[in-house]
């Protein structure tokens, strides 16, 4: 008699339909979201390579990061939260699903993302300007005349303008990740790994080893005068990336990851039982994931701002995001209301948006407060502009001392850009500004 055997119907694990649910909604949200760059193209790469799944153990780690982040997520749906609950949510899956994930994946997930560049946007222009003044203080001591203006340098007839790109900030996260695959590569050799304060000392050091390698960069730039756009001065970043980033890493992560590293377990016991911990708490997390993508909003739909602010003299407008644009024959005005949860959008952002260039970019005292100053450049066309953040009370260029007034409720923030088209303008309507003191009075009850 013919038989025909009957396949065994697929049954899938209910962590896998939760892992392709988490997927489509990565496939969503994530292209929109990421910087498509050359360092998220290398991140993306290194994921295979260093991630290990710990099948002997299973853990609960993430679960309050995970319920902390989709709490904040939920009262503030915007992409930055929902994206590092998202993360939380998903790491916490896998490690109660299939094992325990080394921390490097979660340091690099967050790296390649623009979370991380919302915080190094925070120091961006204090370690600009630190940088262009220690430069010039060493070339001054070796005997070589220079003087630091802002973020420029200068030396005899030349200036050299400290920008993003030439202060090497860009070069950040590239260190980050070489000092990452340095370390996974002698973790696969040793067989040890380094926990998460070991790793975080790691990539704090990277950090400080990059801010010594742009140093010595830009004083090798400027004492030889090497000009942008030359084979000689990519070579130069190029070189002492090597020499005080690669070279230190490649010396220092071994023998840290023999002293300080644990013997890594990656094979399951035997009997062990695979499969999804805890589900009812996965699928309300999922549930809550899915709630906060649709309603995820703009960070400035969220702050609030107030129509009442009045400056005789300037003709008023209303832009998107609560702006406020200010305008008179001698002057233009922004405020732009800020909370402090909300990633940095100085007036760079939106000034190079429109074509101008920053040049000699400084922090200066007018009055009785600090702001930044600079010049914006489009062909001939020439814009003198400061800001700063205030609430009326407060006026200050310090990241953490407005953010941290703004979390204490301790009044709404406004980002203040005032443009002239000269520095006596300028400096004329700032006092002007400062005088007539308009965000105090308008807080005012």
């Amino acid at each position: 008699m013919l038989t025909i055997p009957l396949k065994t119907p697929i049954k899938m694990q209910p962590a896998a339909l939760l892992g392709l649910v988490y997927l489509a909604l990565a496939l969503w949200f994530v292209p929109g979201y990421l910087i498509w760059n050359a360092n998220l193209a290398m991140g993306l790469l290194l994921i295979p390579y260093i991630c290990q799944a710990d099948r002997t153990r299973y853990s609960l780690r993430y679960l309050l990061p995970a319920l902390l982040t989709t709490g904040l997520a939920i009262l503030l749906p915007v992409n930055t939260l929902f994206f590092v609950a998202m993360l939380f949510v998903v790491l916490l899956l896998i490690e109660n699903s299939i094992g325990r994930l080394g921390d490097s994946l979660f340091f690099l997930i967050i790296l390649v993302s623009p979370v991380f560049g919302h915080f190094t946007r925070l120091g961006e222009f204090p370690v600009r300007l630190w940088l262009s003044e220690r430069v010039a203080d060493v070339l001054s001591a070796g005997g070589i005349p220079a003087s630091a203006a802002g973020n420029q340098i200068l030396l005899g007839n030349y200036e050299f303008s400290v920008d993003p790109a030439c202060a090497g900030l860009n070069m950040l996260v590239m260190s980050i990740l070489i000092g990452l695959f340095v370390l996974a590569y002698y973790q696969k050799q040793t067989g040890k790994v380094l926990n998460f304060k070991w790793l975080l000392l790691l990539c704090t050091v990277t950090v400080a080893l990059n801010v010594v390698c742009n140093f010595f960069r830009i004083l090798l730039l400027v004492a030889f005068k090497i000009m942008p756009g030359t084979f000689l001065h990519d070579a130069v970043g190029i070189g002492c990336l090597f020499v005080y980033v690669l070279v230190p890493l490649l010396l220092g992560i071994r023998p840290l990851l023999a002293r300080f590293g644990k013997v890594a377990t990656v094979k399951p016991k035997p009997g062990q039982q695979q499969g999804i911990r805890y589900p009812f708490l996965h699928i309300a997390l999922l549930a809550a994931m899915l709630f906060v993508a649709s309603h995820l909003v703009k960070a400035d739909a969220l702050v609030s701002s107030t129509n009442t602010i009045q400056l005789a003299g300037y003709h008023k407008k209303q832009l998107d995001g609560g702006i406020l644009k200010f305008e008179n024959k001698d002057a233009l005005i922004y405020l732009k209301p800020t909370a402090f949860y909300a990633p940095e959008h100085d007036p760079m952002i939106c000034w190079v948006g429109s074509g101008y260039a920053f040049k000699s970019i400084r922090k200066e005292t007018i009055g009785k407060h600090e702001l930044y100053t600079a010049t914006l450049v489009k062909n001939t066309d020439r814009i003198y502009a400061a800001w700063w953040f205030d609430n009326g009370q407060l006026k200050t260029v310090n990241q953490f001392a407005w953010r941290w007034a703004a979390a204490k409720n301790e009044g709404q923030f406004y980002l203040v850009n005032v443009n002239a088209s000269s520095p006596q303008k300028l400096k004329q309507k700032i006092e002007e500004l400062a005088a007539l003191d308009i965000l105090k009075k308008s807080s005012s009850p």
